[in-house]
């Protein structure tokens, strides 16, 4: 597969977005006008100040199943993406979870979980939730002490399914359950501000700068001095995208609101 340059991808990923917006805002028009006001005006906060998408609230349910050395973190958001198991315009990804290890001086590792799941999920689809993070994130760990090799997208759909069907078993989610994950997800999904994947860590990243103090316990030294420069190469490397994913995220914002025909919800 050829490796896009980043002024390349950047091109392409902003027509993604652009396009995004006009479905966003057609599933978005399917919503009473207060509720669509209320989505919008979370989306615009969330531009305004990114780190607050994320917070401590609903963890409860999912706390007592989480390694203690893992940060929670839970968000009105949901996660959306360009589908990895059918690329093509129009088809996301959805996340009510999301999986995080980033390096602030120390390693970081955050789970987050849309706040909705958390209080509408059974124990075992939680679990199921759970388990499938922290499997996929021992492989993309593993992958990073070995190198830090780019998975092909073919490689990250074996790896989502692997996962998922590990986590199947380990949580004893039941057949049914996961009939009831699906929906609730797409319910969710439906009635929620949607966040691309891009700004949802770019957020997670000013929320923990800005937090670092209060998770302290959390903080792993690197086990070697390879892990030590690898993490100081993420940092400076994902910084030079923070600008990026919030400007896109802009644009999808200004996107949805000229799609909504904004004016009709009561916004000059």
């Amino acid at each position: 597969m050829q490796k896009l340059s980043k002024e390349k991808f950047e091109e392409e990923y902003t027509l993604w977005i652009k396009s995004a917006a006009k479905d966003v805002a057609f599933s978005l028009n399917q919503l009473k006008p207060e509720e669509v006001k209320s989505i919008i005006t979370c989306n615009e906060q969330y531009l305004e100040k990114p780190e607050s998408v994320y917070g401590t609230v609903g963890l409860d349910a999912v706390r007592p199943f989480a390694p203690p050395n893992i940060l929670l973190l839970s968000t009105e958001a949901v996660v959306f993406s360009q589908s990895i198991f059918a690329p093509m315009p129009g088809v996301f990804d959805y996340a009510l979870a999301m999986n995080r290890r980033y390096y602030l001086g120390s390693w970081y590792s955050i789970i987050t979980f849309n706040t909705a799941y958390l209080k509408e999920a059974s124990e075992a689809m939680i679990k199921y939730a759970l388990f499938h993070e922290l499997l996929q994130k021992e492989i993309y760990e593993e992958n990073m002490r070995n190198g830090l090799r780019k998975f092909s997208p073919e490689e990250k759909r074996k790896i989502s399914k692997e996962t998922l069907h590990k986590a199947i078993e380990r949580s004893g989610v039941t057949p049914d359950e996961l009939a009831l994950e699906n929906e609730l997800m797409l319910k969710i999904s439906r009635h929620s501000p949607l966040i691309p994947k891009p700004f949802a860590e770019t957020a997670l990243y000013w929320y923990m700068e800005k937090n670092i103090e209060d998770f302290k316990q959390y903080a792993e030294a690197s086990k070697t001095g390879k892990e030590e420069t690898i993490g100081k190469k993420l940092n400076s490397d994902f910084k030079g995208w923070l600008d990026f994913s919030t400007n896109t995220y802009r644009i999808l914002l200004a996107g949805l609101k000229k799609e909504l025909n904004y004016m009709d919800y009561g916004y000059a």
